[in-house]
């Protein structure tokens, strides 16, 4: 191991210690890129003097890890996907529920960053239900990792940059005006709860029958994105949906079939063998 290696594994050993956050199950690219990033803005020369910056100033533990987790969040990203949900997927899964007489919709966003998502899903639910929606019991559990943007995504407030993807007419129904920008109405926000949660080192939040996480795994190593897989596996209802980012996939087809392959949208097996007995039948 390099020298290099050795001061930047000491760093993400110290940060560790102080956060519980194990920066090291990140690809060795991006956390180079990122560390690096915090050494040009606190102007160290080396990972040792880093190192020692982080000694000196606690709070740069946290915007280190603000640094390496935050992800690019837009209204309606990738507008076809969300088309795919508000077409097929949302009212699917409500016309099943429906036949089995049940009220209750579980949705989990992972990786909400600042709301954008958990707010276009409950549009796109307020949008299918119409006047029906107080009828359901509706979850959308949204999580993420950076406490400040949880905060943002709580405060529900959007400059008029960042409100440019909502269609005017959503803007105008689910939004009120607000100093420099918009502000998400009740109606959407009391479908939602945010919560701090890591997804690699936290708990299973539940069943849920739709799953977004959307550009995560292309930041994992790949045996932590198996890791990964198996746990939203598990946190899925039967026959749930898992939606992944634009170029993301499972890693193991034993888990998940593939629903809409452009939209990077599968399903959950019904048997973790289901995949094996397929296979050994044509074999």
């Amino acid at each position: 191991m390099s020298s290099t290696s050795k001061g930047l594994d000491r760093v993400l050993e110290e940060i560790e210690r102080i956060t519980d956050f194990d920066a090291r199950l990140y690809r060795d690219s991006t956390l180079r890129r990122r560390v690096g990033l915090r050494m040009q803005i606190t102007r160290s020369k080396n990972y040792k003097e880093y190192l020692e910056y982080l000694k000196k100033d606690q709070s740069e533990f946290e915007r280190f890890v603000e640094a390496l987790t935050i992800n690019v969040s837009d209204f309606f990203r990738d507008r076809w996907v969300f088309r795919s949900l508000q077409e097929k997927i949302l009212p699917d899964l409500i016309c099943s529920l429906r036949e089995e007489n049940k009220k209750r919709i579980r949705i989990w966003s992972v990786g909400c960053s600042r709301g954008q998502e958990p707010y276009s899903l409950a549009i796109l639910l307020h949008e299918i239900l119409n006047n029906t929606i107080n009828d359901y019991q509706i979850i959308i559990q949204a999580t993420d990792i950076s406490r400040e943007a949880l905060k943002r995504a709580v405060a529900g407030i959007y400059s008029n940059k960042e409100i440019t993807e909502v269609p005017r007419r959503y803007l105008l129904k689910y939004f009120e005006r607000h100093p420099g920008g918009y502000k998400a109405r009740d109606d959407l926000r009391r479908l939602i709860r945010f919560r701090h949660h890591d997804l690699i080192k936290g708990p299973s939040l539940g069943k849920f029958h739709l799953i977004l996480c959307r550009n995560l795994f292309i930041f994992f190593q790949a045996k932590l994105q198996q890791r990964m897989f198996e746990k939203l596996h598990s946190s899925l209802k039967r026959n749930g949906i898992l939606v992944l980012g634009s170029v993301e996939t499972p890693r193991d087809e034993i888990l998940f079939s593939t629903l809409l392959s452009r939209d990077r949208i599968y399903q959950k097996r019904k048997k973790l063998d289901s995949f094996k007995q397929e296979h050994s039948v044509r074999s």
